[in-house]
Order: structure tokens, then sequence, then C-alpha cells
């Protein structure tokens, strides 16, 4: 990790970024990488069970949606990132061609040498899945060299499909999406703020207890492969490749082979 990373986070929900990899996008933030987070919905539907479950009256989705924004941005300013929204509407989110070429061309003019996204297979919730195939096709499509080649397209053209890691699937149901992680990130220094960020999405209380005991779980596994006193770990699985001059290990690049 050299600090200087410039990375996407796309995210199905407003809460995904921050409960899958919040202490990998504070920890990257606070050496200096440039972080932004695309939220593909608010997760108005499906992940905003305090505000439908409460007794407030006149609830409607466009209420939940300027609640669910707010929340995640006061979550993304903690973690020091920046988020924006494509309200592409949830549960369920459907990807066509319009809202692909939308994706391959943020991709193009943020130019991330980074992308986490959600793992591939999640019956559990299938926006999730949904989210990542688009994530993967739009960055096939941002690479390139013909995409928007009209010469009025104002993109910077990119020649290179950026490093792409898979975060977790839904948890603790994660048994039956063949998630094995490759990557783990220690994020002890930095738990503090992803709890503070976790706690600023009201609307998913469950967050902190649910994502404190994985985030152990996760560092359990990875002092077994390092060594090293662990306390806290998110959990990544590489799509694209390692390439380099010497084979990523521990306290090399960081251990993250990027």
């Amino acid at each position: 990790m050299t600090g200087q990373e410039n990375i996407l986070v796309v995210s199905a929900h407003a809460a995904d970024f921050c409960s899958r990899s919040g202490g990998t996008i504070a920890l990257h933030a606070r050496r200096g990488a440039k972080v932004h987070v695309v939220g593909a919905t608010y997760g108005e539907r499906g992940e905003s069970e305090a505000y439908w479950n409460s007794d407030r009256e006149g609830k409607s989705i466009e209420e939940v949606k300027q609640l669910r924004a707010a929340e995640a941005e006061e979550a993304a300013a903690i973690l020091g990132a920046t988020i924006e929204f494509l309200d592409w509407d949830d549960y369920p989110l459907f990807i066509d061609k319009d809202r692909l070429l939308t994706l391959a061309r943020l991709i193009r003019v943020r130019r991330p040498d980074i992308i986490l996204t959600h793992w591939r297979v999640d019956p559990h919730n299938v926006d999730h899945q949904v989210n990542a195939e688009a994530v993967i096709r739009a960055g096939t499509l941002a690479a390139a060299p013909g995409f928007d080649a009209d010469p009025a397209a104002v993109h910077p053209s990119v020649h290179s499909l950026p490093h792409i890691f898979f975060f977790e699937p839904t948890v603790p149901r994660n048994d039956v999406t063949g998630f094995v992680p490759d990557t783990f990130v220690d994020i002890g220094e930095v738990f503090d703020q992803k709890t503070d960020a976790l706690r600023a999405l009201r609307s998913q209380p469950k967050l902190v207890p649910w994502y404190t005991q994985w985030a152990e779980y996760r560092a359990t596994q990875a002092r077994q492969w390092s060594g090293r006193p662990i306390r806290y770990a998110e959990a990544f699985k590489r799509y694209t490749a390692s390439v380099g001059e010497r084979l990523p290990v521990m306290g090399i690049d960081g251990g993250d082979g990027s």
C-alpha cells in the first residue's frame, strides 16, 4: 500500500461499503489514498429496517432515501471518503445497458487503481451479485480502447482493468457463497473509526455487533496466516491477478499483492 492509491468502492446499498470495507477505506484514506464510494442504491426498501419498523407517520420511499443518504454521507466522511448515489432502486436492483454504460463512464472518469465491490455469489441478497457482475463488465468496458470513441466524449482513456477486490457477501450466511478470501487487511488501528461510521448508519442498528464479531473472526484467520497479533481484520478475494517483479508476500507492498 503506497498511500497514493485512487480507490473506487461500488456498493449496492448505502451501508455495504462501510460494513464490509470500512476499515480498509479508513486505513487507506489515513495514509493518503483518495477513496470515492458509489452507492448504486440507498438501500431504501430492503436495508432500512429501523425506519420501516418505526411508528413514524407518513413513511415514504423518498423520505427514507433522504435519511439513508444523510447517514451514508456521515459514515463516508468519518472514514475519510467521498460518496455519491446513482439511485437505481433496490430490492430488486437491475442493471440494464444504459446503467452499465453509466458505470463504465464513471470508472473512466475516476481512473481508479483499485475497485472494491461485492462477491459474485450471494443468494441471500441478489442485489449484491447483480452489482458485482455490473462492476466487472463496466471495468472491462472502461478498459476497452474504443469505448466512447466519439470525438465529442470527454472521458479520459483507460487501457487497463483496475485491480478488483471482492469483499464479504452476506454474513453470517456466507458459507453457501463459495467466498474464500485470499487477502486480509489488519484494521485494528482504525476499528474505532469503522464502528463510529457504522453507528452513523442508524437505519441498521445491527451492523455494529454483527461486523465487530465478523472482524474478530477474520482476525483469527489472519493471525493464523501471518503470526501477527491482529485483533480486527477485513477479508477480500482478488479478481485480477497480482503481477510484479516479486511475490506479494507478507511485509512486501503491504502484503496485499497490489
